[in-house]
């Protein structure tokens, strides 16, 4: 009986990485993102227990604007969590290889992870009971069969890819509700 299909926490965490990894970054790549030079980030599996993956990319615009998205996949749920923040950079980097000596955590620290947004949660608009009933998030729907598992990876890697490539729309959209902490190469925010 299709009641009884069971598929392991393992089975679910691993398709969602390799969505990630497979759609979602060569996307975000095309649009000038590349694997965080900082020390301390992550881009893979958190331990030897594989209790999920968390990758971060960011670019350096031409306005000296740092843009990270960090992805994160928990065992044991159904969704990619992908946020974006934005910062200005207080002195003019040649390229992202100026931050590899530097530790990048304080990006990631208040009042820096006031102005993180997460993708297709924190930027809807209109009423909350409609972004909630009708709009796709980043997650996988019900599974009660192979079948439906398959549909459910082939529709989150269609909404994945398709987000990843209009990155820029969620940019612009991160722009409309916030404005970036103005900080030096280590996330220090400037005083003004």
């Amino acid at each position: 009986m299709k009641d009884n299909f069971k598929i392991s926490d393992k089975e679910v965490l691993d398709a969602r990485n390799t969505i990630f990894k497979d759609y979602g970054i060569p996307e975000l790549e095309k649009n000038g993102y590349v694997k965080s030079p900082f020390k301390t980030s992550w881009f893979g599996q958190y331990d030897s227990n594989i209790r999920g993956y968390s990758y971060e990319l960011c670019k350096l615009t031409n306005q000296n604007q740092l843009h990270f998205i960090n992805a994160s996949m928990l065992k044991g749920e159904k969704r990619i969590k992908i946020s974006l923040n934005i910062f200005e950079l207080n002195e003019k980097l040649n390229s992202l290889d100026d931050l590899k000596d530097c530790d990048g955590i304080n990006f990631k620290l208040p009042p820096n992870d006031l102005t993180i947004m997460e993708l297709r949660y924190d930027d809807y608009k209109g009423p909350p009971v409609f972004h909630i009933l009708f709009l796709p998030w980043h997650k996988l729907g019900n599974i009660k069969s192979k079948s439906s598992f398959e549909k459910e990876v082939r529709k989150l890697r269609d909404l994945v890819k398709k987000d990843m490539d209009n990155i820029d729309s969620f940019e612009k959209r991160w722009h409309e509700l916030h404005k970036p902490n103005i900080t030096d190469k280590e996330g220090n925010v400037i005083k003004k």
